[in-house]
């Protein structure tokens, strides 16, 4: 499979994924209180720091692997299926004094059952790995986008039941064992446990650093949550965790999707000796191109947005996200380095990088510990900029690529999300005078208008995407 058609469907898993999440977001916000977000946002955040162990980096290994022979497939197994277990058990040890710390017995309800996910998950966990490295993102596509649509309804329904931040938990848990059928079905592998101590070692040697990294990762990543929710309110931490959604979105539906199909790609190109900087060059201007582009727009459109996504009680989200749109603005920079280092055997380069943004990452805590969400946010920007800088800086030493090169991306990206920012400015204005119009059709104005001026700057820069544009306009032509 080509990159571009792994691309193509990575990418049309990850929108479906994000549209059957947004519809259920919706749905959900209009059945649930933010103190109801709060709690499952608090509970998640305490398990998703526990949930980056737990295959220990099998993932990682089964792409990269040169020489992959059944029993290291067996030993990956086992120790993915020891850890969840043994992490299953640790959670539900941990529930009790979790929900005293927060002083909420929901808390407590939720940890136990999101821990049922950790005996689920590494039964298909292997199978999309085996899937990834042999470039099968139609088949994962498909996975995927069937496990949301069960996250989806299952919450939806449960929320509808009454089962209030617990909706939330459950609906996790099945579409957890729903993934877990599905990619065990499609592609099997062997299942046998081996205990072989050298096999067991080499599949450590690689995911042990890439475990590391994921630790600080969802470390950094949860403690906003956990904070606001000690400190403040509950609520506090429902509304930053709505915010920090909406504004990974791009994160999420570009960098975070085209991440598997880089790594196998950085890999394969690795092994076969092919220089990695032109393609990662390349990769991260059409990410930054479309990426800033989208969140520029929500900069814009976020009141409209959270109105007609989340409804009244959310529109103390607009501000908070703002300022998080412009941290994961600077994320998106570099948002292939994780898997350009991996695949060049850097692993290390980024665990350095990652411990060293750590005292960066602390400020952001303390602001919003004493002066709320709102703060909270505006410092997240600083510090995503010195993560970004040091991640720059383990790519320099590792790749040779210079932080000039590094930022050339970035500099003819902007054009196109200042033009879409602007489009989305001028639409509002539009929208201005018909105050009749509710929250959907001035998204619909302001959305337009920036899709068109956007594509305007793009179709008469010489930014790389167009390129991708063009060759696909082309396609369709031809196939019409």
């Amino acid at each position: 499979m080509t990159v571009r058609r792994a691309l193509a469907f990575t990418y049309i898993e990850k929108y479906g994924s994000f549209l059957l999440s947004l519809g259920s977001t919706a749905v959900i916000s209009r059945l649930l209180k933010p103190a109801d977000i709060g709690v499952f946002a608090i509970g998640m955040s305490l398990v998703g720091v526990v949930a980056v162990v737990r295959e220990l980096g099998v993932s990682t290994y089964l792409v990269q692997e040169a020489e992959l022979s059944e029993r290291r497939i067996r030993a990956a197994f086992t120790l993915a299926v020891m850890m969840g277990l043994g992490l299953c058990l640790l959670l539900l040890a941990l529930s009790i004094p979790a929900g005293a710390f927060y002083k909420d017995s929901n808390v407590t309800t939720i940890v136990c059952i999101l821990a049922l996910n950790f005996a689920l998950t590494p039964l298909g966990s292997v199978s999309q790995s085996l899937l990834t490295r042999e470039l099968r993102f139609s088949t994962l596509t498909w996975i995927r986008l069937a496990q949301s649509a069960v996250l989806a309804g299952a919450s939806i329904a449960l929320a509808q039941l009454g089962w209030g931040s617990l909706s939330l938990a459950w609906g996790a848990v099945l579409s957890s064992l729903a993934n877990s059928i599905l990619s065990l079905w499609i592609r099997p592998h062997p299942m046998r446990p081996t205990f072989d101590g050298a096999e067991l070692r080499r599949v450590f040697s690689v995911g042990g650093p890439a475990t590391a990294v994921s630790v600080v990762d969802e470390i950094v990543s949860s403690m906003p949550e956990l904070v606001l929710g000690r400190t403040q309110t509950l609520a506090a931490a429902g509304l930053f965790s709505r915010a920090r959604g909406m504004s990974q979105m791009a994160h999420q539906l570009l960098a975070r999707a085209a991440g598997p199909v880089f790594l196998a790609v950085f890999a394969e190109r690795q092994r076969e000796g092919v220089p990695l900087a032109p393609l990662y060059a390349k990769a991260t201007a059409c990410v930054l191109g479309l990426g800033w582009v989208a969140l520029a727009m929500l900069v814009v459109l976020a009141e409209p947005v959270v109105r007609a996504l989340f409804g009244p009680n959310w529109l103390a989200v607009v501000s908070p996200m703002r300022w998080l749109s412009a941290a994961a603005a600077m994320a998106l920079v570099t948002s292939g380095a994780y898997h350009l280092l991996l695949a060049s055997g850097g692993v290390r380069d980024v665990l350095r990088a990652k411990v060293a943004t750590l005292p960066a990452q602390a400020l952001p805590l303390v602001i919003g510990a004493f002066l709320g969400v709102t703060w909270m946010a505006i410092a997240m920007v600083l510090s995503s900029i010195v993560a970004s800088l040091l991640l720059g800086l383990a790519v320099r030493a590792r790749s040779g690529i210079s932080l000039r090169d590094q930022l050339k991306p970035a500099i003819v990206s902007i054009p196109i999300a200042l033009a879409g920012a602007v489009g989305a400015s001028l639409g509002l204005m539009v929208a201005a005078p018909y105050s009749a119009l509710g929250a959907f059709e001035e998204l619909l104005i302001g959305g337009s208008a920036g899709v068109v001026f956007a594509a305007g700057s793009l179709m008469a820069g010489k930014h790389p995407l167009r390129g991708e544009v063009a060759m696909l306009l082309m396609r369709f032509r031809h196939a019409g």
